[in-house]
């Protein structure tokens, strides 16, 4: 074997076989990094001095004092890598442009910056032609390099921007530093560490992170909205690393069509202006406003039944059931022989008053996983020989390196017939009554030479995988007539077009149930107007009593109420005993915990969960046509307080309640800020003046939640 990937697998560990630095710079050394069975020695063009080996498989380049082209090929024995391409850019700082134009500025000879106005901002473009004068009210240009302008009043300037240049003079590369007046930074995706990013940031890549995400997000979004009057949209599907500080730093690669939209207005006029740049979003079937039931290790009817059986016992009311193992595990388009008859546990799931959803990936799996190897055999030779799968540039097909699916083939669902094939063997599920898909992983494309068949290269392809994966489920669905859903945990730009999504994979730990609202808050203000999460955490030990039913009430007054468990042999497995349940169903953890109370309080939610769902379907429907999440961070609502700006573990749940999840162990309430106004407590009554904050408590039968009344 031998295997070199210039970009690496995932960010936050080094995979061995990389390029380092991936897009090198002169006066830089670069380190080329390669994995083989014996010894590895180094081809390469360019313009390098002496090369020296540092390792195995590890070279060290010389820096480079003026930009040029490197070509290299690994060999090993009688085996050789695809040659690889890189420029080695000199960077150019520009403080001032060499000259402007009406609505334009030359940055150096072969770039130009044109600016236009637009209602709600100004939208940037980089082009190595000189642009026409044209109007741009509002738009600067000198030094600072720009400065947009609102209500006759600076709100954002770019003090400079350092170009990445090849050796013929155009432009590969581009990081901003911008200025404005703002305290708070949020948005930037689906994020874990924290809702205001203001002294962070993100790499701006779609990363799966099992557990512990921090940093790391399934769902980031190159767009970041604040408090000083603008956010910033970049339009583009490469990685796009911003930091927040005393200045604002946006850097990515660069490709034609590329556009910067600066967003004016307040936070919630920010992010409808992104929004509308995105697509327009997508309602859910109001059933998806129930609870939803979920757990990895529902296989087979029994299982089913069981769960039915409790349903009734416990007067427990849910709307979906979502079934993860449900297929062959091989070709996920076929039911595994476990199940009697298929479509009959389908109408049985059914007549019980659910909707059935049911788990995909998009792999063509690797033969050495897969119990039906001859189905899976036969459906990738023939995809392969039809071009249906993702390939590199020489057309030779895409292999997921390693990490989950390793071996793995990806459909392109950019080519109509790559989804014509791939939904021909999947409309037997829709004929059988199932509604909807739980679109886990997408992940998994890396590598600047891939090329889908709609032209998207490496550069922008694994981060628009994700959302072409999801868009053809979605219309497939509709095609079909099903008014469906989909349950997605990766996303990019555009997420809200297809709803719904969730925060992925969470240990049952007081921690990740912060982070998992942090990611919620965030996610709604990067545009995914309905989200969810697991209840109690996916992964590890069985969550306490306490742990689960503060999440409960969190899930309860959440755009979508949901638990799930890991496989019961899953990563962070309990225990060695075979037949130990690791459900996260409260019957499950009352028998496990020995805690009937879980089971009782936790029914009670339920019960008030199908209650809210007229208000909740009320509001589904206003935040698709008003562009606002159905779980709202207080800044959307609340612009001119600053304490509502600054509270980033509250939200409004639709315009009418105000949600303060209890959010640490042992805690018998919390200090809940009430902005200005009246506020009526959902359990108690108890009626509070706003403009204050209020140390409350809250027994485990309760939420924190407050109805704003009428003035």
């Amino acid at each position: 074997m031998l295997r070199h990937l210039p970009e690496g697998v995932v960010p936050f560990d080094d995979c061995g076989y990389s390029r380092i630095p991936v897009q090198p710079m002169t006066g830089q050394v670069i380190y080329l990094e390669c994995q083989c069975d014996g010894e590895a020695s180094l081809e390469i063009e360019g313009l390098f001095g002496v090369v020296r080996s540092v390792g195995a498989g590890r070279f060290l380049l010389p820096a480079q004092e003026d930009p040029c082209h490197l070509r290299y090929r690994f060999v090993c024995g009688k085996e050789t890598t695809r040659w690889y391409e890189v420029d080695v850019l000199k960077e150019e700082q520009i403080t001032h442009p060499m000259r402007t134009g009406d609505g334009w500025a030359q940055l150096c000879p072969n770039a130009y910056l044109t600016a236009e106005r637009n209602a709600d901002g100004m939208t940037f473009r980089l082009t190595d032609e000189q642009p026409v004068d044209h109007s741009a009210e509002g738009i600067a240009f000198g030094h600072p390099l720009w400065s947009v302008a609102s209500d006759g009043q600076t709100v954002l300037q770019c003090e400079s921007i350092t170009l990445g240049l090849r050796e013929d003079g155009s432009v590969a590369f581009q990081r901003m530093m911008l200025r404005g007046s703002h305290h708070h930074v949020y948005g930037t995706g689906e994020r874990f560490d924290a809702v205001d990013q203001q002294g962070s940031g993100s790499c701006g890549q779609v990363v799966e992170h099992f557990t512990q995400q921090g940093e790391w997000s399934y769902l980031p979004v190159p767009a970041f909205l604040t408090d000083g009057g603008f956010g910033f949209y970049r339009g583009t599907g490469c990685n796009v690393a911003m930091r927040f500080g005393d200045v604002i730093e946006v850097a990515s690669a660069v490709h034609p069509g590329m556009e910067d939209h600066v967003l004016l207005g307040s936070p919630a006029q920010q992010l409808r202006g992104y929004i509308q740049r995105t697509g327009e979003p997508v309602l859910p079937p109001e059933w998806a406003f129930g609870l939803w039931i979920s757990a990895n290790g529902w296989n087979n009817d029994a299982e089913v039944d069981e769960q039915l059986r409790q349903m009734k016992m416990n007067d427990y009311p849910a709307s979906v059931m979502v079934l993860e193992a449900w297929s062959d595990e091989s070709t996920f388009y076929r039911w595994s022989g476990a199940w009697s008859d298929a479509v009959a546990t389908v109408q049985k799931i059914r007549e019980s008053g659910l909707h059935l959803v049911l788990w995909q990936i998009p792999v063509l799996k690797a033969l050495k996983d897969c119990p039906d190897q001859e189905s899976v055999s036969r459906d990738r030779e023939e995809a392969i020989r039809r071009g249906l799968v993702v390939c590199h540039e020489d057309g030779t097909p895409y292999v997921i390196p390693e990490r989950w699916f390793e071996g793995s083939l990806l459909p392109d669902f950019t080519n109509p017939e790559t989804c014509s094939w791939w939904f021909a063997k999947r409309d037997h599920l829709l004929d059988a009554g199932v509604e909807g898909f739980k679109t886990d992983g997408g992940e998994f494309l890396f590598g600047s030479d891939v090329c889908l068949a709609d032209g998207t290269r490496g550069a922008e392809a694994h981060n628009l995988y994700p959302m072409q994966y999801e868009r053809a489920y979605h219309a497939w669905m509709r095609s079909r007539g099903v008014e469906g859903v989909l349950f997605s945990r990766a996303g990019y730009a555009g997420a809200q077009t297809v709803p719904i999504h969730w925060a992925g994979d969470q240990l049952s730990t007081w921690p990740e149930l912060r982070a998992q609202l942090n990611a919620g808050l965030s996610a709604g203000l990067s545009g995914v107007l309905f989200w969810s999460f697991d209840i109690g955490g996916f992964a590890g030990e069985l969550p306490e009593a306490e742990l689960y039913l503060r999440a409960t009430a969190m899930g309860c007054f959440s755009s979508v109420m949901q638990w799930h468990a890991e496989p019961r042999n899953g990563q962070f497995y309990a225990t060695h005993d075979a037949a130990f349940n690791n459900d996260r169903s409260p019957w499950n953890l009352a028998a496990k915990l020995n805690d009937p109370s879980l089971l009782e309080i936790s029914c009670r939610f339920a019960r008030l969960r199908e209650q809210l769902r007229p208000y909740l379907w009320e509001e589904a429907q206003h935040c698709v046509q008003a562009f606002r999440p159905m779980m709202a961070h207080l800044c959307l609502d609340f612009p001119e307080d600053a304490m509502a700006l600054s509270c980033h573990d509250e939200y409004m749940l639709g315009r009418k309640y105000l949600v303060a999840p209890v959010l640490e162990a042992h805690a018998e309430g919390r200090k809940v800020y009430l902005p200005r106004g009246r506020w009526k407590h959902f359990f108690t009554g108890e009626v509070f003046t706003g403009g204050m904050a209020y140390e409350l408590p809250c027994p485990l039968d309760q939420a924190l939640v407050f109805e704003k009344m009428e003035a």
